[in-house]
């Protein structure tokens, strides 16, 4: 079963380890195949100042990812996942997929009608993933010389 866990600073190795096991990604988002700790504090500063959640996502005791959201996403207003990554080493086995159920189902008892996502225009094994899991693109855009693709989904 997915659970997840309230990551907090104290966790940055093990999110650390999580994206370096994905350098494909961290090349797309992050211009680099391997993350720094100041990269991964970049990143809670950043999600303190959207107001999101970091989750680090267990599998049977053991950690396989990251989710991070927020319920008012900064251009819509309207709930977001802002990531989902899975360790290397547990791709593969539908796990990415077990998460974002266990996250939706999350949002469902929240009563949210809708979930949004933007996705790097470029990372097409991400834009098959949401969209077969019902996400339909809605919006493209320029973001810091990024192109990205806005999906969404309604519950």
């Amino acid at each position: 079963m997915i659970t997840f866990v309230k990551s907090d600073i104290n966790q940055i190795y093990v999110e650390q380890k999580i994206f370096n096991s994905n350098t494909e990604y961290n090349s797309i988002a992050f211009n680099k195949k391997h993350l720094e700790n100041k990269d991964i504090l970049d990143q809670y500063s950043e999600s303190e100042k959207l107001k999101t959640e970091r989750y680090l996502v267990s599998k049977d005791e053991s950690i396989i990812g990251i989710l991070e959201y927020g319920m008012s996403s900064p251009r819509a207003k309207k709930p977001w996942l802002s990531l989902l990554i899975i360790d290397n080493r547990y791709q593969g086995q539908g796990y990415a997929k077990e998460t974002y159920y266990a996250y939706e189902n999350l949002m469902k008892d929240k009563q949210v009608e809708s979930i949004q996502i933007a996705v790097h225009a470029i990372n097409k094994k991400a834009l098959n993933f949401w969209t077969t899991l019902g996400f339909e693109k809605y919006d493209e855009r320029l973001f810091e010389g990024n192109h990205y693709y806005s999906l969404e989904k309604q519950l």
